[in-house]
């Protein structure tokens, strides 16, 4: 393209500058209008870079990454990506002295057109603008049908430039694969990517061929291809959370694990990442990893389109359950989740919802540590506050409600709260599954019918003498409804069976000890109690390896 012609391309440009130091926008928005570009605004820090963008298109933003106290380059970056106000045909830029791995890496995840680092001369932005210009140029119309989220067309966009050779070959078939994916054409997507492979050993290609095998269910193939895209750069962080994916698919929570844990250290700035971490160590019962991870979860997300008052309850809900008396770090973990929600108390979205699961996870972590009086002013105010503005609550605050008074041993209360959620919010699925989980019998017609079907699914395998798949169907059943009373109970007596006849194995134990401990609260009038006590007894004389006397009817 001759000079011309990129000079009346700087012509038509709408430029927005970002960075905290005056001198440094100066000398930018110099070199810009130098280059040919009339309209350049200039911006200090990221809130104005929002409201200018909120208020204003501009076909380019060059944003430094340190911009002081608020938020940082990528977090405006990332900003503009979830809000949709920088488009596909915008070109964004990071201009920085920042060169850590942390920093490069988390800016390069949401994409940026380039990156360049300070010290910047003329000569130098101009080189590097003039090659994403032709590049822009190029693709221009591609990314137009993409902003309009017409994806066909610009699969078939790709294929007209790749017909008549582009220069961006291989920009073309990925954007083109990309769409395809998009479009759930999914063998179309596979042959794009093995027909580069084909070619040349190309990360882009691997990685989509592992992603398309995700979506596809072909986990282990998967599996294999995104192994092989780490092994040649574990910088590629996607790989990581895809390959994540392939072992969930696969049924392997703790690698599962293991590859979001190497993505959250390639990239840890990513506030998703460790959440999605976070929830595996906690399902993985991984708790120190889970605290670790929600820890990190509240600093990353400071500042970031991703806050949330959900984070911090997370986390204090973690610390409360790791508050009992007698565990390691007991105390220290009751001073730390009142940190936590002091904290929240200080952020603008602080509302009256939050004050009420605030209240009430102060005081579960104070009753789980053996502290009943300090706790008691604290339920009273989330009990209060929960029944005066009731109205204007978000259905899961009366989870954490319910949670507390469940701890506080006023199960009647606790049932009552749940009945009433699930009685008015019967299509919030989360709610309503959440708490059905935590009630003794769930409370909603579809939780009653589940429990109904697993618990007949259990009964017949051990009536057909099966007792190891009643264990394992039981079990499954337990971890949708951990406080079930028949559910434990029926676990217990099905792990009975199957030592009886097979003798122990490594685990069921445990398994046997945790069902009673989840119910061991179970009122002493309550029709199954007798049956309670009566396994208790048998659990304890069957781990003694006594095995003789044992009396097991259904």
């Amino acid at each position: 393209m001759r000079q011309i012609d990129l000079i009346r391309l700087y012509s038509q440009m709408k430029c927005l500058v970002v960075d905290d130091m005056p001198d440094v926008r100066v000398a930018i928005s110099g070199m810009l209008r130098v280059f040919g570009v009339q309209h350049v605004d200039v911006v200090a820090n990221g809130e104005q870079a929002m409201d200018a963008c909120f208020g204003n298109h501009y076909h380019m933003v060059l944003c430094d990454y340190n911009l002081g106290p608020g938020r940082d380059g990528q977090q405006v970056l990332e900003e503009l990506r979830y809000r949709n106000r920088l488009n596909n045909t915008s070109i964004f830029v990071m201009v920085t002295a920042e060169t850590s791995r942390e920093m490069v890496l988390g800016a390069l995840e949401y994409q940026p057109d380039d990156y360049v680092a300070k010290p910047i001369t003329q000569a130098l932005l101009r080189q590097r603008l003039d090659r994403v210009l032709l590049r822009h140029r190029e693709l221009y119309s591609i990314k137009q049908a993409m902003d309009e989220k017409d994806y066909a067309a610009a699969e078939q966009r790709c294929a007209d430039r790749l017909n008549a050779n582009t220069s961006y070959r291989g920009a073309c078939l990925q954007i083109q694969a990309e769409m395809n994916l998009r479009l759930l054409n999914f063998k179309r997507a596979e042959d794009i990517y093995r027909g580069v492979l084909n070619e040349r050993p190309v990360l882009w290609a691997k990685l989509g061929l592992g992603k398309t095998q995700v979506l596809k269910k072909e986990y282990a193939q998967a599996e294999g291809n995104l192994k092989e895209v780490i092994r040649d750069d574990r910088r590629v962080v996607e790989a990581h959370d895809l390959l994540a994916d392939a072992y969930l698919g696969q049924g392997d929570t703790i690698l599962a694990q293991q590859a979001m844990q190497d993505a959250a250290e390639v990239s840890p700035k990513s506030v998703m990442r460790q959440r999605r971490l976070a929830e595996l160590s906690k399902l993985n019962a991984d708790m120190q990893a889970c605290l670790e991870a929600s820890r990190r979860v509240i600093k990353t997300a400071r500042n970031s389109v991703y806050e949330s008052p959900d984070d911090y309850f997370n986390l204090a809900r973690n610390l409360a359950d790791m508050s009992k008396e007698g565990e390691p770090n007991a105390d220290k973990y009751v001073k730390e989740t009142f940190e936590v929600l002091q904290k929240l108390e200080k952020r603008p979205y602080f509302d009256v919802s939050a004050d009420v699961q605030s209240n009430a996870l102060k005081s579960r972590s104070l009753l789980n540590n053996n502290k009943a009086e300090a706790a008691d002013p604290f339920l009273e105010k989330a009990k209060n506050l929960y029944n005066d503005r009731k109205e204007e609550l978000k259905p899961e605050v009366g989870l954490d409600v319910a949670q507390t008074l469940i701890v506080k041993g006023d199960k009647a209360a606790a049932d009552e709260v749940l009945h009433e959620l699930v009685e008015k919010f019967p299509t919030h699925e989360a709610v309503v599954a959440k708490a059905d989980s935590m009630s003794d019998t769930p409370k909603s017609k579809e939780g009653r019918k589940k429990v109904a079907d697993m618990t007949k699914a259990g009964i017949d395998y051990y009536e057909s003498k099966e007792y190891k798949k009643a264990v394992e169907t039981f079990r499954n059943a337990i971890g949708i409804f951990p406080g079930h009373i028949g559910l434990n109970l029926n676990l217990v007596q099905a792990v009975i069976a199957e030592v009886k006849i097979h003798g122990e194995q490594t685990g069921y134990e445990t398994l046997c000890r945790n069902s009673l401990s989840r119910i061991s609260n179970i009122d002493p009038q309550d029709p199954q109690y007798a049956r309670y006590s009566h396994l208790t007894k048998e659990v304890d004389e069957l781990f003694k390896m006594d095995l003789s006397g044992l009396d097991i009817e259904w």
